[in-house]
């Protein structure tokens, strides 16, 4: 449903206003610090920021904190930074605290104060936070299932580029959840995910031109995203490799193999 085992572990690097620790260290004084590897330097750098307000300090103090790096690892310590820059608008901690929230890794599960802080970076412009929440409304996780939601908040991250939002925003399409079904607008966003690479949708769309679901038949093709899922591990495209070698028999199905492995190594 959702990896819950998600973080954003980025140092932001965003400049952070001109907010100073003491001796006139700067924000960036500190993400310098992180790159060359100091990361005691970096922690006592951040912290004087984060107690003065700076929200970007702050989420990255929480993440040293989270890493272990330079500080002890403390997922509560973490949370209660991330808190802080989260409050202060801080997307990506918003982001983190609602994953930790969902997960229960820091003590009770909390899918509703998750949900409340994935609408808050969502709305900010996070994409991974509105692909997550188009799951959370979509399995009824934090709030009752709502497949008009789901599909709004999944549809921003689909526009976005997001593969695997593409991949469930297509099935979404397919099926009828949250919008019309329509076969031709699902095969599309099918497409869309398996080009970027996204194994799941590489099998749906070896599917799609095996029954003609949304496009015209095409065995060949069929097979050839069939073998493209197979090499990324999706066990379920043995069926329609089975199938399609029937068919199209066994030295052109090896000429598809062998140019689908192609592909993959691009």
């Amino acid at each position: 449903m959702i990896r819950t085992s998600l973080f954003v572990l980025a140092i932001s690097t965003a400049f952070a206003g001109p907010v100073l620790a003491e001796g006139n260290k700067s924000f960036a004084d500190g993400v310098a610090a992180y790159e060359a590897a100091k990361f005691e330097d970096a922690a006592r750098i951040w912290r004087p920021l984060a107690e003065a307000g700076d929200a970007k300090s702050a989420y990255n103090l929480g993440t040293l904190y989270l890493q272990g790096k330079g500080v002890p690892r403390q997922l509560d310590k973490a949370m209660d930074l991330w808190r802080t820059a989260a409050d202060a608008n801080d997307v990506n901690a918003q982001h983190n605290l609602a994953m930790t929230l969902i997960a229960g890794d820091a003590g009770p599960a909390d899918p509703q104060e998750a949900l409340h802080w994935l609408v808050r970076a969502a709305e900010g412009g996070s994409i991974k936070s509105q692909y997550t929440l188009g799951k959370m409304f979509l399995y009824g996780l934090g709030a009752p299932k709502n497949y008009d939601s789901a599909y709004q908040w999944m549809g921003q991250a689909a526009e976005s580029g997001l593969p695997s939002a593409l991949y469930n925003i297509a099935k979404m399409t397919r099926d009828g959840l949250g919008v019309d079904p329509d076969s031709k607008i699902a095969f599309k966003l099918f497409a869309r995910a398996a080009v970027s690479g996204h194994a799941k949708a590489q099998a749906a769309l070896a599917i799609r031109y095996a029954l003609a679901d949304g496009v015209e038949r095409d065995p060949t093709r069929a097979l050839f995203w069939a073998y493209r899922a197979r090499q990324q591990g999706v066990k379920r495209a043995d069926e329609t490799i089975e199938a399609m070698t029937a068919e199209l028999g066994d030295e052109a199905a090896d000429r598809i193999r062998k140019e689908a492995q192609g592909k993959a190594k691009k």
